[in-house]
């Protein structure tokens, strides 16, 4: 069959009710990662690279009813979409498929036409294999045997001179000064503070005690996993922290400094994974939060193995010479490996976002009315107006043409 007799063929999606759905349809793309990991030999060049099985594959969603019925048929779907089961979509390009929605967007605005956007992605059912440890838990304990792994490499690789004091010294002041910016108010600043203090105690002893003096720096960079701030706050700052190290990737010249980067990093990391696995009340409340945690480690991570593929060199005999540790970066990815599964169960079982343009004019208890349902203690209206960032200018008044986001 030819491309032109596939688009001609009729989209159809079966929501978890049952419920079957032909709307006319647009935008058939779709994104594919894989499951990996590398490993790189001291007196070989290049990597080895071994993949497992595919992640779910991401699909973005662009489909309209049109004609005198379209909002009956756009409010149906939505109805139907409310339901937690999987959809099975037979379409054009991808034939059948299995997926969960993330969020739709549902666009009233034109006439005779109803517009409604979104991703889905991929799942398998729910007869396949279920994770069979306590997913919390494991990280934290992976967590803490990869940091000896990265303390124990560290110390075995390098005698600091003066130099890569200076450098530990400016990293350390680096993780402790953006760590500040979620830790001046809440109850974990002064323990924060105290270890950066004694971090740069070690440091200046660092010749004579190398381990003692990573291991404090370390705990300075693992900190702000577990601070009492939301997942997306915390994560934010190890991005930050992050990329102002890998903004000097270019000066970073000797093999003691390039240890101290796969050090730092790949504690900063790990401790991403970390602070995913432990998050605040509703963190995780929507599909949408849970994939822009999964995005932000999943971009660190790969940078961070183009960095060190950048600083590798051709064999790992010269004086000069740097090899990264396959052991830390073997515990590594499957440490973000585990992480990033475990996000995306998560966000499978997570609220669904939804948003409509509004057609009138309307208000917050109307609109939380007819969205969640009015309770006695104003929780619904507290939660759509958060989600939406509604201040007290547009209580009473919430503009035709606004864009509302709420969840389901």
């Amino acid at each position: 069959m030819s491309w032109i007799d596939n688009i001609k063929t009729d989209l159809v999606i079966e929501t978890g009710d049952g419920n079957k759905f032909t709307p006319d349809w647009l935008n058939a793309s779709k994104a594919v990662e894989y499951n990996l990991v590398e490993f790189d030999f001291p007196n070989i060049p290049g990597t080895l690279v071994k993949r497992s099985q595919p992640r779910g594959r991401k699909y973005n969603l662009e489909i309209y009813f049109k004609g005198d019925d379209h909002l009956e048929l756009s409010n149906d779907f939505e109805k139907s979409a409310n339901d937690s089961r999987a959809w099975t979509i037979s379409h054009p390009f991808y034939d059948r498929i299995i997926v969960q929605p993330v969020s739709l967007a549902f666009d009233n605005t034109r006439y005779n036409t109803t517009k409604i956007t979104g991703v889905i992605i991929e799942t398998i059912t729910e007869d396949n294999p279920k994770t069979t440890v306590a997913p919390q838990e494991k990280i934290s304990a992976d967590k803490e045997v990869l940091d000896a792994t990265f303390e124990d490499s560290f110390a075995n690789d390098v005698v600091p001179d003066t130099d890569d004091i200076n450098t530990l010294t400016e990293n350390t002041a680096t993780f402790h000064n953006t760590g500040l910016n979620i830790a001046s108010e809440t109850i974990d600043a002064e323990d924060y503070f105290n270890l950066f203090n004694a971090a740069n105690a070690a440091i200046l002893n660092a010749t004579a005690e190398p381990l003692a003096a990573i291991r404090a720096l370390q705990a300075v960079i693992n900190a702000p996993a577990l601070f009492a701030q939301s997942v997306k706050n915390r994560i934010t700052v190890f991005v930050e922290q992050i990329t102002k190290l890998s903004s000097g990737i270019n000066e970073i010249l000797t093999p003691n400094n390039k240890k101290i980067y796969e050090n730092n990093v790949g504690v900063g990391l790990s401790a991403m994974a970390l602070a995913s696995s432990n998050p605040q009340q509703d963190d995780y409340d929507s599909r949408s939060k849970v994939l822009e945690i999964i995005d932000e480690i999943n971009r660190s991570y790969n940078a961070y193995l183009a960095d060190l593929d950048t600083l590798q060199t051709l064999t790992g005999g010269d004086e000069d010479s740097y090899i990264p540790d396959a052991e830390a970066l073997i515990g590594l990815n499957n440490l973000i490996n585990f992480t990033l599964s475990n996000l995306f169960d998560i966000a499978l079982e997570s609220k669904q976002e939804r948003s409509v343009i509004l057609e009138d004019d309307s208000n917050i208890i109307l609109l939380t009315h007819r969205f969640y349902g009015l309770e006695a203690d104003d929780s619904t209206i507290d939660s759509l107006m958060e989600i939406n960032n509604i201040g007290l200018n547009e209580i009473l008044n919430i503009r035709k043409g606004r864009k509302l986001i709420y969840l389901v």
